[in-house]
């Protein structure tokens, strides 16, 4: 069989290079470390050449927002990874995977990511390619960790998500989709019966265990939860983050909103330097991210409930694993061509057995 090549767009940024280290140590592909900067991608790829002796790394300038410079890039590509946070531009990239007949995968934040990609549904599906979208764990596990779930219960009435990090921030542009969704903040939740927007003030307390202890999180809004009580008898469904602290929450992301109103995008970058310095100086030495799910339903008609933490001391590594994990079962032919989000596409079973693996501490609690 022909080694598949991987292109990862965006590989020199924080969540790109644990993509590449885990794809050369747990698949056979052979991949090309791709950024607008070729001097560091070519920095990197020495780097990971050292590491990897044996496997086949090479580089490649492309820039999203420059369609030819991908289109030459893609030439003879298997998969394009998208790791850049460069969203404004997914549809560039989206249709030059298509001219140059590889595949796709993104773990963009951004929930528009996903209407813009339907808009390119018909022609994902006449090429016979896959695309994969909201991979990583936010999106990505929310889904898929309700569908593992499932199986439990004759009948599943409710399904919480709730997630709490604190991470070291490398620099401001690896977290401008982060400053885009804090300050046009968005969401909804199912709650009996129907879906509806939600506020600050649905917000639910999360007991994080050790890590982190007991949370006030917010509702998100999350495209890949929209389709989950068409398939299971839900009541209430809904995906919580915790904050993150003082300085951020209520000075920061006032500011980002208040900003957004005057002119949407306004003070991008500044936000997001506030948020590094938030990061760093008024958050604990604690790093690390914790996922849970907490599911309460009936089995063999006894109310039951069902808890699944997911948790590693790497914010980075955490979005990282998922996706790679995801990459597997593509490369094992498990997804089949079309436009899938992973949280619904990936088997669940696997998906778990690949993260622990790769180092992420998955716990399961049922009563």
């Amino acid at each position: 069989m022909n080694t598949k090549t991987v292109i990862i767009l965006g590989a020199c940024g924080g969540t790109g290079r644990p993509i590449c280290r885990w794809l050369l140590k747990t698949t056979d592909v052979a991949i090309i470390v791709s950024s607008r900067n070729i001097k560091e991608a070519e920095e990197f790829s020495a780097q990971l050449s050292k590491e990897f002796p044996l496997k086949h790394i090479s580089t490649a300038f492309a820039d999203a927002s420059d369609y030819q410079s991908l289109v030459s890039a893609f030439e003879n590509i298997s998969l394009v990874i998208d790791a850049t946070t460069a969203v404004d531009y997914v549809h560039n990239v989206a249709r030059a995977v298509l001219e140059t007949k590889a595949d796709y995968l993104d773990f963009h934040f951004e929930q528009k990511v996903v209407a813009g990609l339907e808009r390119l549904r018909k022609q994902i599906e006449a090429s016979g390619k896959t695309f994969i979208t909201q991979a990583g764990f936010h999106p990505g596990l929310p889904a898929s960790f309700v569908i593992y779930a499932a199986p439990r219960f004759d009948e599943m009435k409710k399904a919480i998500i709730g997630m709490a990090m604190n991470s070291k921030i490398e620099k401001p542009e690896s977290i401008y989709e982060l400053v885009d969704v804090l300050a046009d903040y968005n969401a909804d939740i199912f709650k009996n019966g129907k879906w509806r927007k939600a506020t600050f003030s649905d917000s639910k307390q999360i007991n994080f265990g050790k890590r982190f202890g007991i949370k006030t999180c917010y509702p998100l809004q999350m495209e890949e939860m929209r389709k989950l009580p068409d398939m299971f008898p839900l009541e209430e469904t809904g995906v919580y983050v915790a904050g993150f602290n003082w300085f951020i929450d209520y000075f920061v992301i006032p500011l980002a909103m208040l900003l957004s109103k005057i002119k949407k995008g306004s003070g991008r970058h500044f936000i997001a330097k506030l948020l590094v310095f938030g990061f760093d100086h008024f958050s604990n030495n604690n790093r690390g991210v914790e996922f849970i799910l907490e599911v309460e339903g009936k089995q063999n008609g006894v109310q039951r409930r069902f808890r699944v933490l997911a948790e590693h001391d790497d914010a980075y590594e955490f979005t990282a694993i998922p996706v790679v994990a995801c990459v597997r079962q593509y490369l094992d032919g498990i997804i089949k061509p079309g436009l899938w989000m992973m949280g619904h596409v990936v088997d669940p079973n696997r998906l778990m057995k690949d993260m622990e693996e790769m180092g992420i501490r998955i716990e399961t609690q049922s009563n």
